[in-house]
């Protein structure tokens, strides 16, 4: 029993500082049979998921939420969490949704849209969904075989990449992407308090430079998450913290990381954790297996224990490779790792 005082619920969670109730997940598997049978078989009880129809008129259907979640539960998995499906919400085809690009109109049209998905997911009973405010596209360069067993690792290097050709006609200022995310903030987290669903953000991966290809990207790393998790003070707006990104936005992975679980733990701003390794650093790194990387991944776990972490803690990425059945090997590695780190911080 947690002594008094040790346990709290915030946004419909227990946090329990003696014994939270952390968990292995997943988000890269679908609700076919399929899958869902192999994630059973893998001990992976909790999802969050992206196979869900998604139309520009309403957004998505309470009645095929449930439906979904109710085929889950079948098979002794929860469906916690939903991904919002942000790169078909631009009506002009872009990956980028028009309220990050500062066209007002077709911005708030889209906005009307994930306000409506808020509103489908609760009422299919789901606590949370995920999503991501990026003023442009991921940046990786050439993924090379390095790793082990000739795996490919998703890679990062700046200096070989083309830094140099704008992004959009007209620069993009820090101070006109803080204008845009707030814009949406204040929009959409009423809607998500309203209806008692956690909105978890994920970093933009990765951090950049300010002004590369003229853009000045705010929220590649922990500092821009300072900033935003204050815009519109509320338990239900959070984060989905990429420790793989966090990683990767600062010069020192190993002691630094540890001290971002502690920051936004304690605050209670933590809705959902990716729990992955790098090796390099900042503008010059790989997504590696979670045990030949820089940081140390049962120290992260210990930092989400310590703080009362309550939630998924699930693997977002995985070393690709050509060998037929690779995807699924890659995963059931990675489950059992995390929950070997599980059993390793006393959970």
């Amino acid at each position: 029993m947690a002594a008094e005082g040790r346990q709290t619920e915030h946004a419909g969670a227990v946090w329990d500082l003696d014994k939270p109730r952390m968990h292995v997940g997943t988000q890269r598997f679908t609700t076919s049979d399929e899958h869902l049978d192999f994630l059973a078989r893998q001990g992976v009880n909790n999802m969050a998921i992206n196979d869900i129809t998604f139309t520009q008129e309403r957004g998505w259907d309470a009645e095929e939420l449930t439906g979904k979640r109710e085929k889950c539960k079948s098979f002794g998995i929860d469906m916690e969490m939903v991904a919002l499906p942000l790169h078909q919400l631009n009506v002009d085809g872009g990956s980028t949704p028009n309220y990050m690009l500062g066209s007002s109109e077709k911005g708030d049209r889209e906005i009307d849209l994930v306000c409506q998905m808020v509103r489908a997911t609760a009422d299919a009973g789901i606590p949370a969904i995920k999503y991501f405010l990026c003023e442009m596209e991921n940046q990786r360069t050439e993924a090379l075989p390095l790793g082990r067993g000739g795996v490919k690792y998703s890679t990062w290097d700046i200096s070989k990449a083309d830094s140099e050709t704008p992004r959009y006609d007209n620069p993009l200022t820090a101070e006109e992407n803080w204008a845009r995310i707030t814009h949406f903030l204040e929009r959409v987290i009423p809607v998500a308090e309203e209806n008692k669903v956690r909105m978890a953000c994920h970093p933009c991966d990765p951090w950049l430079p300010p002004g590369y290809k003229d853009v000045d990207r705010v929220l590649g790393g922990a500092d821009g998450f300072k900033q935003f998790i204050d815009i519109h003070p509320s338990p239900y707006h959070g984060l989905n913290l990429c420790l793989g990104c966090m990683a990767e936005s600062v010069k020192d992975p190993l002691n630094e990381v540890p001290g971002i679980i502690r920051y936004f733990g304690e605050r209670k701003k933590l809705h959902l954790i990716h729990f992955r390794n790098i090796v390099g650093g900042q503008n010059n790194f790989q997504e590696v297996y979670p045990d030949e990387g820089v940081m140390n991944m049962h120290t992260l776990m210990q930092a989400l224990k310590d703080v009362g972490y309550p939630h998924m803690v699930v693997p977002d990425h995985a070393p690709g490779h050509s060998a037929p059945g690779h995807f699924e090997q890659a995963f059931a590695f990675q489950f059992g790792f995390i929950k070997a780190m599980l059993q390793a911080a006393g959970l």
